[in-house]
């Protein structure tokens, strides 16, 4: 099995050279995918994320989901804050973060959630620092894996801190995980 670092440098690469007009088309399949989930319907908290190195664009998505509280994170030391999507600033690694008061995890409802790969029983792997493993610890909201699908893969290798998702999203479909939850 190939190791999370060598994925990480081929999957990345890959997502780079997608071009403008590539990745808009795919981004936009992804975001009709993602609306017509019934948990994204329902829900009236919902954290998402500003895409970076070529993952999928959801920011079309804020004009669209108004009508929720759209959260966006923060990188504070080695953690993730959630914090409205407004008032953007460069942040950590160049990426634009809110600069409001942090939102408590617990109360998100669906977390979109982005990777670097994914696997077929719902485990992702990011960029290596563990953000997100560390956010969705113990989170009840509906966890959903946004990406393309060239970035999945049968298994990943995987460490005991690695969460699950509840589902999947990319260009071609939505993958749903069962693993015990009601």
């Amino acid at each position: 099995m190939p190791t999370k670092e060598l994925i990480r440098r081929e999957l990345i690469k890959r997502r780079k050279a997608l071009s403008e007009r590539e990745r808009a088309e795919l981004s936009e399949r992804v975001r009709g995918l993602l609306l017509s989930l019934p948990e994204l319907k329902s829900a009236s908290v919902v954290a998402l994320f500003y895409p970076v190195a070529g993952e999928p664009d959801l920011l079309p998505l804020f004009e669209l989901l108004k009508d929720k509280l759209l959260l966006l994170p923060r990188v504070e030391g080695d953690e993730l804050v959630l914090a409205r999507a407004e008032g953007l600033k460069k942040g950590a690694f160049g990426i634009p973060e809110p600069a409001g008061e942090p939102f408590p995890a617990e109360k998100v409802e669906l977390f979109l959630v982005p990777g670097v790969a994914f696997d077929e029983e719902g485990y992702r792997l990011g960029f290596g620092k563990g953000f997100y493993d560390r956010l969705l610890r113990g989170k009840k909201g509906f966890k959903v894996g946004v990406g393309y699908e060239f970035q999945v893969l049968k298994r990943l290798p995987r460490s005991p801190w690695d969460q699950r998702l509840d589902a999947l999203v990319t260009e071609k479909r939505v993958r749903r995980f069962n693993h015990g939850r009601s």
